[in-house]
């Protein structure tokens, strides 16, 4: 969300000139302004006070809300919740803001004025992506942007399309974020807005980044360093000048340093702690890979420092993680120890932080919910008493048409809210989809790629020796039973060659022996190294299964397995395989280091993506058990035993 604050605090810098004298002029119309004028005078009011006091914002938009139900305007009323509920979305009470802002939407909705439509969906989008509901976020902000889009709005568009790009890029689908970004900015350039050409550039060059497209990180950074000197907003130089060092030290660039210190030192003039302890901690990593350890553990302390001073405990954590890499390079292992255990500290402390927010998130809810419930159940019995009173058969007879509208009402609503779900579902399934389709051509690209590598750099140089050789016996210049016997040895390493790749594309021993003896084999082969031990157990299995099945299992064991032995400290590994008349079950266990299971599943790899998808292929569920801190892990897969062969389809 840093682009956006970015966004934010500029806007807030320029608008701040004028803000007073309009409050001052707003105030003083309200004792002389009639009850529809001053209902948008206090809504102006909060509005300008959403960015200096949000109390004072609330009880405003409350004002106005309260003389709204007076005169019974519907459209003011609405205009009047949205209001409100942005008040609330700044506090942080996305909850509360969700439901106020809900019902701004129906009322403007009644009303049709579409003008307002936008941007109560905009802020209904910002609500659900602050509370990692990403899905709901990006139907909301499209609601709102085909609006924008039919009025012509392309203010509008481009606030909305940025704020598309920033969930996609807490989604981590940078092709998508880069997409949406280019879009506003293209608007922006439209408009002559130059503000807004400055601040997409910059966030175009810290995604070019994320997609490791360094040389365009650095142009772009260049351009939006260049306008903001033009603006004369010098404060955001630095963030420009520190995506350039960024992209410039990851091409292995000798102006990297150059670029950190000047960064450094503009954020120095700012006294801008947090982008300072960023900043510290990239130039320690940067002196450590130039083996500068002295420079690396001072800079790596500045860091520390500057981190605990805000108490920004994440930025904390990567600091003291890069200042143990030092200290250890620098071979003061007492004092890497020391770092590493303090790092551990504080991101078991984070940890804990998370789940309890997480807890206090879903109270708030249900309190919310049940305070909504006990107001419902209020108004319904303060109905049935006025009922009971009111004797009169003219009035009976109007309440009975009342209650059957109501009653077309409701079914009307009940339909289009179970149409909007349907949708939501829809477009949440197409994505998940969409993610294990990429997922899997991702998977066989790399695939692809490696068995290329594979046999242009085996079978090429043995093909190329092979030549050799026999141009050698054309020219006469060797023996040749010497020339028979260099060329046998070639042909055998070929075909060994051969071997190890076959393997790994399709074993030959799943095809013919089924996924027993192949998993016994991909585990001999790995015991072979006489570094790790692989056990394997196998119950029920005398008969094969399904192609598919015993396809998909074994890719998980292959993957599972891979990832042990590249990322834990395991020595020991267990593959059990068990069927009963109902399920088959796989289980993997390792006695290595306990991880967070979060940074598995959203990290940058297609590893637990491909897991997955193998799972659902066979009608699967995937789970992992592991405890941070803690030694064992195990990965389980229940799928139920199918006696019928489907078609085989490889993926």
């Amino acid at each position: 969300m840093k682009a956006l604050f970015i966004f934010l605090s500029l806007l807030v810098s320029i608008c701040s000139i004028g803000q007073n004298r309009e409050i001052d002029s707003l105030k003083s119309l309200l004792p002389v302004q009639s009850n529809a004028d001053k209902i948008s005078s206090l809504n102006e009011l909060s509005w300008h006070y959403r960015s200096i006091n949000i109390d004072t914002a609330i009880s405003l938009a409350e004002q106005a809300i309260a003389i709204s139900n007076e005169i019974q305007n519907t459209e003011l009323l609405g205009r009047s919740l949205n209001n409100l509920g942005a008040a609330y979305q700044a506090t942080g009470s996305y909850d509360t803001a969700i439901v106020i802002l809900s019902q701004s939407l129906d009322l403007i909705s009644q009303v049709q004025d579409s003008s307002r439509l936008s941007s109560i969906l905009n802020n209904l989008g910002i609500c659900y992506d602050e509370l990692g509901q990403y899905n709901k976020a990006l139907s909301n902000y499209f609601d709102g942007l085909r609006i924008a889009e039919d009025q012509a709005d392309l203010e509008k568009e481009a606030l909305i399309i940025g704020n598309i790009g920033i969930v996609y890029k807490k989604m981590k689908s940078y092709s998508k974020v880069l997409e949406y970004y280019q879009q506003a900015l293209d608007i922006y350039t439209t408009l002559d807005n130059t503000l807004g050409v400055t601040i997409m550039t910059g966030n175009i060059a810290s995604v070019y980044i994320q997609l490791k497209e360094f040389d365009l990180a650095i142009e772009y950074s260049f351009k939006a360093k260049n306008l903001y000197e033009q603006l004369g907003y010098l404060r955001y130089v630095p963030y420009s000048v520190g995506n350039a060092a960024i992209a410039s030290d990851s091409l292995n660039n000798k102006n990297a340093e150059a670029l950190y210190l000047e960064s450094i030192a503009a954020h120095e003039q700012f006294d801008n702690q947090y982008e300072l302890a960023f900043q510290y901690k990239n130039l320690a990593s940067y002196y450590i890979k130039q083996h500068k350890l002295s420079l690396a553990e001072l800079y790596a302390k500045k860091a520390i420092d500057a981190a605990t001073a805000i108490q920004a405990n994440e930025m904390l954590k990567d600091a003291l993680a890069v200042a143990s890499l030092a200290a250890f390079e620098s071979e003061n292992f007492k004092q890497a120890y020391l770092l590493q255990k303090e790092m551990e500290e504080i991101k078991d402390s984070l940890y804990e932080k998370s789940k309890t927010r997480q807890i206090f998130e879903l109270q708030t809810q249900y309190e919310t919910e049940k305070k909504e419930h006990q107001i419902a159940l209020q108004n319904a019995r303060i109905n049935e008493q006025e009922t009971a009173n009111e004797r009169n058969i003219a009035i009976i007879f109007g309440l009975v048409i009342g209650l059957m509208l109501l009653i077309l009402l409701v079914i009307a609503m009940r339909s289009r809210s179970r149409k909007k779900h349907e949708l939501l579902k829809q477009e949440a399934e197409i994505i998940l989809r969409k993610t294990q389709i990429e997922a899997a051509i991702s998977s066989q690209e790399k695939e692809r790629t490696r068995f290329a590598k594979d046999l242009h750099d085996g079978f090429g140089q043995m093909i190329s020796i092979l030549n050799l050789n026999l141009k050698s016996l054309e020219d006469g210049d060797k023996d040749k039973h010497e020339v028979f016997e260099s060329s046998s040895k070639v042909l055998e390493e070929m075909y060994q060659e051969l071997k190890g790749i076959c393997f790994n594309l399709m074993p030959q021993t799943l095809i013919k022996h089924g996924i027993t003896s192949a998993i016994n084999e991909f585990a001999g082969r790995i015991n072979n190294t006489g570094k790790y031990n692989i056990e394997t157990d196998f119950f029920g299995m005398e008969e094969r299964l399904t192609d598919v099945q015993e396809i998909s299992l074994y890719r998980i064991t292959q993957e599972w397995v891979n990832n042990i032995l590249k990322y834990s400290d395991a020595s020991k590994v267990t593959v059990q395989i068990t069927r009963d008349e109902e399920e088959i079950t796989l289980l993997i266990e390792d006695d290595g280091s306990g991880f967070d299971l979060n940074v598995l599943k959203s990290g940058k790899g297609n590893g637990w993506k491909n897991m997955n998808s193998r799972a659902n292929l066979i009608n699967g569920e995937l789970e992992v058990e592991t405890t941070p801190g803690m030694r064992g892990n195990t990965l389980i897969v229940n799928a139920p035993f199918i006696i019928e062969k489907p078609e085989l389809q490889l993926a």
